[in-house]
């Protein structure tokens, strides 16, 4: 019995199985930890198949009987498991280490001198980036600067209302339009803008005066939901705004 590095089953596996048999391959991946604590005929049943034809999947998928195939799909889980949030955690160390460098300090230390001047910090973003707009928001709020985040696209702004602000503008793409159209309505009340984007090769990267990046692949849900990390968007908010503190308490 051996457990694949990638996949349960191999090619060559998928390739021997009829419709049947497919059909409990695709209902097990799809209920994975209830399998787990099925019996054969239980499976059977849902699978609407008979425990014979179960049997003959699971010596198709390199098993003698129901009660090894499971014992392999466990371990095909776990491995599979270990081995994503081995991923996650490399990915986080890689990000910390390409951005503990000279020049990321010395961006935020210019950002951060800018921002000290600066009558107020407005986030912008939606969605998730505008949960983390609220984040920022509060954590300047906290260190004494003032800060609020808008969300809603639509939000009127007032002639001359925004002068001598400082716009974070948060986004995953750095395409997204509302951010995009609500920046460029602030460009116009000459206020210094940072964006904090996924790519510096962005539409709302190109707009701003600054930009953070961090680099990250990209994943979606469903092919709509982003569901990039944003741990480096938070780092990047915390540090900057721990350096603006220390500004302030020097002045």
């Amino acid at each position: 019995m051996e457990v694949s590095d990638e996949a349960m089953l191999t090619i060559e596996q998928l390739k021997s199985m009829n419709e049947l048999e497919m059909e409990i391959y695709e209902y097990i991946m799809h209920h994975k930890e209830q399998v787990l604590h099925m019996k054969i005929r239980e499976l059977a049943d849902e699978v609407h198949v008979s425990t014979t034809t179960i049997l003959r999947f699971c010596k198709k998928a390199g098993c003698n009987g129901f009660a090894e195939f499971k014992i392999k799909f466990q371990l095909y889980l776990q491995k599979n498991e270990t081995l994503r949030s081995d991923h996650d955690i490399s990915l986080m160390l890689d990000f910390f280490h390409k951005i503990n460098q000279p020049s990321f300090y010395e961006k935020i230390e210019e950002v951060a001198q800018k921002i000290v001047t600066c009558d107020k910090i407005i986030f912008i973003g939606i969605g998730t980036s505008g949960l983390l707009g609220q984040y920022g928001a509060r954590i300047f709020n906290n260190y004494g600067k003032f800060s609020f985040c808008i969300e809603d696209p639509f939000t009127p702004i007032a002639n001359g209302s925004c002068e001598h602000s400082c716009i974070i503008a948060l986004s995953v793409s750095g395409e997204t339009i509302e951010p995009i159209r609500m920046m460029n309505v602030f460009l116009r009340e000459n206020c210094m803008s940072v964006a904090i984007t996924n790519q510096e090769d962005c539409t709302l990267a190109r707009m701003c005066d600054y930009t953070f990046n961090y680099y990250m692949p990209e994943f979606r849900m469903e092919e709509t939901f982003n569901v990039t990390t944003q741990v480096p968007v938070v780092f990047i908010i915390e540090t900057l705004a721990k350096r603006v503190r220390e500004l302030i308490e020097m002045i």
